[in-house]
């Protein structure tokens, strides 16, 4: 397909769903609002309906192709209406999120004559079935390039999809670093969820989902409860499975822990609540890239992580905060203990986490990558 030289810069990005907004989400988000000054146009389809109210802040416009199974009916109808946008919109770059758009976007674009399909890669295959390892496979050889959260991500699919080493880089989750700038104004969350000014906050940020690991948070939480009895723990993010958020509570429950643990749910201002905190956790079982971490680091907080996916890549063990293995909730407890018992310790990693998150982790440079490579494949 060709394009007239204001219609070159029409780019499309093809996301599975924007009902809850997690690190991947915002991401695309914030590519997608800086590329106009760049010289691009862009256009956001997701393929799940109910989108997000926060996402329509972010963007102007969101096109809505629900559709429920690849192999159905209405599949065939989502591929068509792909199709038939990219060609009314000029476009000539599609940029994929996920596995359904993956494989939706990369047909779609083929349909329609566009030759230049990029993939976001954020995780190792958690959410695969064998069907999707198979057609990964079989549709590698459609894409122009693919972008991996982190290095770790970057291997697995070298060797799970095939992907030559020179169709993929790695472009770090980057963090606006203005809205983490230490404000004298509290929020407001602590009063409104019973806080004291005066207790030891630790704070972790996930989505309710056995893989996030709020269990071991939780297991943790009762160890350092023993020792501090002013520590108290905030769990913010969107409960999405409403199961485990139940078993969570249990555990809160059996472990004597009701009086210091918070189920925040969705919390709007990220910056006020990492600003109110102390320590930062996060103890997931698996990872790509997390955003959250970056965001706590440039809160200029210590973190306690588990060493999964590219997390190793944000924190560096014993200088802005401690990587843990995965599972092993004594230690971070320990380290969290190690943490309260140090104000020191605790101001001399989060200013070096801010630090590091000056020089590796900004917005600016996650968007120069992403156009560095638009810009050399549609020279081509």
């Amino acid at each position: 397909m060709k394009h007239g030289p204001t219609e070159s810069r029409s780019v499309m990005f093809i996301i599975d769903q924007l009902t809850e907004l997690g690190g991947a989400e915002r991401m695309m988000f914030a590519l997608a609002r800086s590329l106009p000054e760049r010289g691009y146009r862009v256009t956001v389809v997701t393929l799940r309906d109910n989108p997000s109210p926060e996402a329509y802040k972010l963007v102007d416009e969101i096109t809505v192709l629900p559709t429920r199974s690849c192999l159905s009916k209405q599949g065939l109808q989502t591929l068509n209406h792909l199709r038939e946008m990219i060609r009314e919109r000029n476009v000539c770059l599609v940029q994929t999120y996920f596995e359904s758009a993956d494989l939706f976007g990369a047909i779609a674009s083929r349909l329609a004559g566009v030759t230049t399909i990029c993939s976001s890669r954020r995780d190792m295959g958690i959410l695969r079935t064998a069907k999707h390892n198979l057609l990964y496979r079989l549709l590698a050889p459609l894409y122009s390039h693919v972008f991996a959260v982190s290095e770790k991500v970057a291997r697995w699919h070298r060797e799970k999809d095939r992907i030559t080493a020179k169709k993929i880089s790695i472009v770090h989750n980057g963090v606006a670093l203005e809205r983490y700038e230490l404000s004298p104004h509290a929020s407001e969350l602590r009063l409104l969820h019973n806080i004291p000014n005066d207790a030891f906050l630790i704070t972790t940020i996930a989505n309710i989902n056995p893989w996030k690991g709020v269990d071991v948070f939780i297991k943790a939480a009762a160890i350092v409860h023993q020792q501090h009895s002013k520590a108290m723990f905030a769990i913010a993010g969107d409960w999405t499975d409403r199961e485990h958020l139940q078993e969570l509570r249990n555990m809160v429950r059996e472990s004597n822990l009701e009086h210091c643990v918070r189920f925040l749910g969705h919390v709007e201002d990220i910056p006020g609540l990492l600003h109110d905190s102390d320590i930062f956790a996060l103890l997931s079982r698996t990872e790509g890239f997390p955003n959250v971490v970056i965001e706590a680091m440039a809160a200029r907080l210590p973190v306690v992580a588990t060493d999964v996916g590219g997390t190793s890549e944000a924190v560096t063990d014993g200088m802005t905060g401690y990587l843990v293995p995965n599972e092993d909730y004594q230690a971070a407890a320990d380290h969290i203990v190690a943490l309260i018992n140090d104000r020191t310790r605790r101001t001399y990693m989060g200013n070096a986490a801010r630090e590091l998150v000056e020089t590796h982790f900004s917005i600016q440079a996650m968007v120069s990558q992403h156009v560095e490579v638009y810009d050399a494949l549609l020279a081509t």
